[in-house]
């Protein structure tokens, strides 16, 4: 059996890929700081927890106090990520010697966070107000049928009985490189890429296509940091809970239509 050798980058590796600007706009909304502090490795965790009440730079030395003897290879590892997502500043002083700061930000807005807690982004609509909501049961089904229905339409289209309403231009960037086609007259047919893809685990095939929708998201007129600071938004909401729509934005509610048609939400009237 071929071995698949589609990668798809890591959710904190595209967050990183930002330009500094969104990067440090996305650091304005508390809820996105704890959701990346999750995303952490153990000892980069630690590292921003015990800097978080820390005003001042704190000198690589010190930091390198807090390792391990058996820890520099993890404590390299965390230094590097909290750098590429920019949540420690490095500065060098006269003495040349290395200092560590939080994100200003960063470091604001978790803080206070973790202080005063917080109000959820959007709470769940009460019971009292909503119609019948799906079990959990039948959220899974939906999601299977979705997810199958995509998948013909991404492999397949002529084969796939049931619509749905992925723009033809989205659904082109996702075929990109699974399929080729040399014009319009000739049927797509699988590349070795695409078979490979079809042997990935459901999982590994819906990060493969949550990136190339975020990747992709400017040429559907959409923001990429705006796509991934509502997408870590929606990681605190609560499978099965009922949201009202209404306070979205225009561009929130089509990401969700398309985020419906992958299975991942289910739209009500």
């Amino acid at each position: 059996m071929p071995q698949v050798r589609i990668v798809a980058k890591n959710f904190m590796d595209m967050v990183a890929s930002l330009p500094a600007v969104k990067l440090d706009n996305l650091y304005d909304n508390p809820f996105i700081c704890e959701a990346i502090l999750r995303s952490l490795p153990p000892v980069a965790k630690k590292y921003v927890l015990q800097l978080l009440f820390i005003d001042s730079p704190t000198s690589a030395k010190s930091v390198e106090e807090w390792v391990l003897p058996d820890g520099s290879t993890k404590h390299k590892v965390a230094i590097d990520r909290l750098v590429q997502l920019r949540l420690l500043g490095e500065t060098i002083d006269r003495k040349k010697e290395k200092s560590y700061q939080l994100h200003p930000k960063f470091q604001f807005n978790l803080r206070k966070h973790i202080v005063h807690g917080g109000v959820l982004p959007r709470e769940p609509m009460p019971s009292s107000i909503t119609v019948r909501l799906p079990t959990l049961e039948d959220l899974d089904a939906y999601a299977t049928e979705q997810w199958e229905c995509f998948m013909l339409h991404l492999m397949s289209s002529t084969e796939a009985g049931k619509t749905i309403n992925i723009r033809p231009s989205m659904m082109k960037v996702f075929q990109r490189g699974l399929m080729s086609q040399r014009d319009d007259r000739e049927q797509p047919k699988l590349t070795e890429s695409g078979f490979q893809f079809l042997l990935m685990d459901t999982n590994a095939q819906l990060w493969y296509i949550i990136r190339e929708y975020i990747t992709n998201a400017e040429e559907g007129g959409v923001d990429s940091a705006d796509l991934i600071a509502f997408l870590l938004e929606l990681s605190f909401h609560v499978a099965g809970e009922a949201y009202n729509t209404n306070t979205l934005t225009d561009v929130q509610r089509n990401i969700l239509r398309d985020l419906s048609d992958l299975g991942l939400v289910k739209l009500q009237q």
